[in-house]
């Protein structure tokens, strides 16, 4: 698994920095104009920056010669998907990880046990958005999965501007969002195990 996870690293590392150049630069946009809800950022930059190097991954294996080489690997498929998982972890992570210095350290943000959770909240709403897109990718081909990319992309530019100057936390004062995370939890390894299926079957 750890040798998969290697080859996503080493086949997408030009891809990888530019997306961790791209997460400071635009965190750093975002924040000196002074967006009054730091949430948006970890909306808007860790998207971006996890679909750059993982369009990358499907595009180089959206063919036959390469799903015949990853197949003859002894590693079952369930170990497969979960490398592709923890890869896609792996990009968010970076970003948010970017994010939070950025902001502590430049912007003096202060981050509290609420504010953690409802960003862990958002880092596996993108998983399962990704895993999605995975378990499109194996049922039918990249190019579908980048139409959804596009759709998705669109959405979420429309939607961060929508929401620069509007304090999310406000409308959402109330809502638990440790609730929020553990469903998505769930769902991801609901997800997980669906996109282990629809691999074995391509």
């Amino acid at each position: 698994m750890f040798a998969l996870i290697k080859k996503d690293i080493i086949f997408t590392k030009k891809w990888i920095l530019l997306s961790v150049v791209y997460a400071v630069v635009a965190t750093w946009l975002i924040m000196h104009e002074g967006a009054t809800n730091i949430l948006f950022t970890f909306f808007l930059v860790p998207f971006f920056v996890t679909s750059l190097p993982f369009t990358k991954i499907m595009s180089i294996e959206d063919n036959s010669d390469t799903r015949d080489f990853i197949r003859r690997l002894p590693v079952s498929k369930y170990l497969v998907v979960f490398s592709r998982a923890v890869f896609i972890l792996f990009m968010l992570l970076i970003s948010s990880i970017s994010i939070f210095v950025i902001q502590t350290i430049g912007f003096n943000v202060e981050y509290n046990t609420d504010m953690l959770i409802k960003i862990a909240s958002i880092i596996l709403i993108f998983l399962l958005y990704f895993m999605l897109q995975l378990g499109v990718f194996y049922k039918y081909s990249y190019h579908a999965s980048q139409s959804i990319l596009v759709i998705i992309s669109f959405a979420v530019i429309v939607l961060g501007f929508i929401t620069e100057n509007i304090d999310l936390v406000k409308y959402f004062k109330n809502f638990d969002w440790s609730i929020l995370l553990f469903i998505m939890a769930i769902i991801n390894v609901v997800v997980y195990f669906i996109d282990t299926k629809l691999y074995a079957g391509k």
